[in-house]
């Protein structure tokens, strides 16, 4: 086992405010709802705080984009419920979230989705995907979109069928793309058993991973369900450690490694956390040396937190290789604003008030030096979250 620190909600590290905090104008903004398909008051709660931040953002100037990630198909206690298929949109506090979802799209606003663990599980990432009441739409099991600086967005390039269509130009115009997301569904990959009908998502994702390696662009963000390297309880030595660099799929961690993607946004992992720069935890999980600062935001507490599960959220359940700057087992999701200054915004529904905690992040990493001082990697348990001999 190797150095980690006690994961939890500090009370000292977070604000108590509104929802939606003073920020300045201007940029894009993505606001993330991970896990929501657990039904009950959390994600009623969860509801209202995305609503007050979309109307936020919107008064801010900016045109936000909702990222709904990872599973629909979950019980009251976050357990597989492949039965809900038929009712999923209509259950208690998913129809509200749902709800508010569906307003922002409606009056035009842009709402993109991924399906979890659950809906693979299930065999139902198709039916998903193609429901006309879902809230959110995925253009192609994986695909690009390019985050204007009008703060639109466009489709650059969708994968089905074990092929993708050819990256869109990104163009040098006054609406060119600041920014772009790449969605890629590893459930086929990590999920389980692979029938052979999967190969043709891993064949798309290869060839995706190749593209965005040959063909320069703007920064991207890579935006999946699992997040790269977890810092919760599918992390590194946590209780189900799925949600590592050392569990992705090769393209995906080929294209790391190469530099292509200078942050990731993910859910899965039931808390909401952000980090500055994952690459400590990756040189401790699997020695993958990134070749510069790649930051990671995490919102997977929509509907089914850690919180609720005690024994989930110990501290030798959690990942041993990753300690995020902010992280809350609570209630909550997180909205990612990009511009000159870019910073993730945590919410956490805390004492039937929120809370908010700021994690600045950059979208043009230096380069790294070739000789890099590595982390420790010492055997510990109950090590500080920042050993010694790194004071």
């Amino acid at each position: 086992m190797w150095t980690s620190g006690c994961l939890t909600h500090r009370a000292h590290q977070w604000e108590r405010t509104d929802v939606s905090p003073q920020v300045a104008s201007g940029g894009s903004s993505l606001v993330i709802v991970g896990d929501p398909g657990a039904p009950g008051r959390t994600p009623a709660a969860v509801a209202r705080g995305v609503s007050e931040t979309l109307a936020a953002e919107r008064s801010a100037g900016r045109n936000p984009v909702v990222l709904w990630l990872g599973d629909n198909l979950l019980r009251r206690r976050g357990q597989l419920d492949c039965a809900a298929a038929s009712s999923v949109w209509t259950r208690e506090g998913i129809d509200e979230l749902a709800s508010v979802v569906r307003s922002h799209t409606q009056s035009g606003g842009s709402a993109f989705t991924l399906p979890g663990e659950a809906a693979y599980r299930c065999g139902a990432r198709a039916s998903l995907r193609q429901d006309s009441d879902h809230p959110a739409t995925q253009p192609g099991v994986h695909y690009v979109v390019d985050l204007l600086a009008s703060g639109a967005t466009r489709v650059a390039s969708t994968c089905n069928d074990g092929t993708c269509t050819p990256l869109a130009e990104s163009g040098n115009g006054t609406d060119g793309p600041t920014a772009q997301l790449v969605f890629v569904d590893l459930t086929p990959w990590i999920a389980g058993a692979r029938p052979a009908e999967r190969d043709l998502d891993l064949r798309s994702l290869d060839a995706l991973m190749t593209a965005l390696q040959e063909k320069p662009g703007p920064p991207r963000i890579l935006v999946a369900t699992y997040p790269v390297e977890a810092a919760g309880f599918h992390g590194d030595g946590g209780g189900d450690p799925d949600s590592t660099v050392h569990t992705l799929a090769p393209p995906v961690g080929r294209a790391l490694a190469a530099g292509v993607f200078v942050g990731t946004i993910a859910g899965h992992d039931r808390a909401t956390y952000a980090s500055r720069d994952i690459s400590d935890g990756t040189i401790r999980g699997d020695r993958v040396f990134l070749p510069h600062p790649v930051f990671q935001v995490v919102s997977g507490a929509a509907s089914a937190p850690d919180v609720r599960h005690g024994w989930r959220r110990l501290r030798f359940n959690s990942s041993v290789a990753l300690v995020p700057e902010r992280y809350t087992p609570r209630p909550g999701y997180a909205v990612l604003r990009l511009g000159e200054t870019s910073a993730a915004t945590l919410h956490a529904y805390r004492g039937g008030r929120w809370q908010t905690a700021v994690v600045p992040v950059t979208l043009r990493p230096a380069e790294r030096p070739r000789l890099v001082d590595v982390p420790s990697t010492n055997a510990c348990l109950r090590c500080p979250e920042l050993p010694y001999n790194e004071r």
